[in-house]
């Protein structure tokens, strides 16, 4: 937890902190599933035991909305102000009942109270976009929005935001990340453990798209050139082009690492007496040649087999200022592995004895 947001969590009433902290550390929100971050109300002290105001995802934007409990009367719901004076500005009591059950029964004792009532809002005011939207049915953000919803695509797949002269749609593409996981699980602790891949598009420069990806997609497929959008084109074609991109994308990565695992399964099996160590990435191996002890690291990068392997040797007898003399390979020939490495060695032990070697060892730790 940021210290800025633990202090702030800190200054609440006992009675209130509960509701926030489950807001903070458990509800995640739209299509990015991203955490919900909350700031200080400007105000006096007292206000801040009881007031507060929660940043939100939507589309692009962050919505802030403010909270405000009574103090005097805890058991009672929250009000809320929104940052959009159009939104919810004329409900009544059966609205309220149908619409926002967990704002209506207000459970006082449920510590997520609060987020399911933020949830029900966050639907509330997706459905207040699309009104907006189609206000003006003959614009092309409408005629977009209704073309995308028959083309496979539910409400629940876009995300629409209406501004004063801007319409942005965040679109879920559905691409199968069900194999990445195992392939690339680890180093994405920030990952909120839905892989997606997401379009942003906005109007009347729809010429602009943007890719979200997930953080494992982005470390799996790096950066991705989306194809062009002209102006004249329209999303329910577009959609399905970047679709196929990220799913071609992610084909080619599982069967570089199916050809990446085999190599590796290879030398393995052909030299299991001299593996040293090894997982999915790289295998080091401990070899002798004409009484010549010599390690051979093999490091399969992501790129692979476009980028080959990063070969190095490292010298069981000789260091460099207390550490290992190594020497990096030259790209290396498939074809002519075995030879290409019996050469190189010979060409490593001859450089490490003609320098000055340090006392002999026999046993290296890796």
């Amino acid at each position: 937890m940021a210290l800025d947001t633990f202090g702030i969590i800190k200054d609440i009433s006992p009675v209130f902190r509960p509701y926030v902290q489950n807001v903070y550390q458990d509800l995640k929100l739209g299509l990015c599933k991203n955490k919900v971050d909350i700031e200080r109300v400007s105000g006096s002290s007292d206000a801040a035991e009881s007031q507060f105001r929660l940043v939100l995802p939507y589309c692009s934007k962050k919505l802030k909305w403010e909270v405000i409990f009574d103090a005097s009367t805890p058991w009672f719901a929250p009000d809320f102000r929104f940052d959009d004076d159009s939104f919810l500005n004329n409900i009544d009591e059966e609205f309220l009942e149908q619409k926002l059950p967990s704002l209506s029964k207000w459970n006082e004792n449920d510590p997520k109270a609060l987020s399911d009532v933020i949830s029900e809002l966050i639907s509330l005011y997706k459905i207040h976009q699309i009104k907006k939207l189609n206000e003006d049915d003959s614009s092309r953000a409408s005629f977009e929005y209704s073309a995308l919803l028959g083309d496979a695509l539910s409400s629940e797949d876009i995300e629409v935001w209406v501004g004063g002269h801007v319409v942005e749609f965040l679109i879920k593409l559905d691409v199968d990340v069900s194999r990445l996981p195992e392939v690339y699980s680890d180093g994405t602790e920030q990952n909120p453990g839905i892989d997606s891949a997401l379009l942003l598009v906005r109007y009347p420069n729809s010429t602009n798209a943007e890719l979200i990806l997930s953080p494992v997609l982005t470390k799996s497929l790096g950066n991705i050139t989306l194809p062009l959008m002209h102006q004249s084109a329209v999303l329910m074609d577009y959609v399905p082009m970047v679709t196929e991109l990220l799913n071609n994308k992610i084909k080619d990565l599982l069967d570089n690492e199916k050809l990446k695992r085999e190599l590796l399964a290879q030398l393995i099996v052909k030299y299991e007496g001299a593996i040293l160590e090894h997982d999915t990435n790289n295998a080091a191996f401990l070899f002798q040649m004409n009484d010549f002890h010599w390690i051979l690291q093999i490091d399969i990068g992501l790129r692979f087999p476009e980028k080959p392997p990063v070969l190095t040797l490292r010298s069981v007898y000789h260091c460099i200022k207390g550490k290992p003399r190594i020497k990096v390979l030259p790209s290396c020939p498939y074809h002519n592995f075995e030879g290409y490495i019996e050469q190189q060695v010979e060409i490593f032990k001859n450089e490490c004895r003609g320098a000055a070697p340090s006392n002999q060892i026999t046993n290296v730790e890796n």
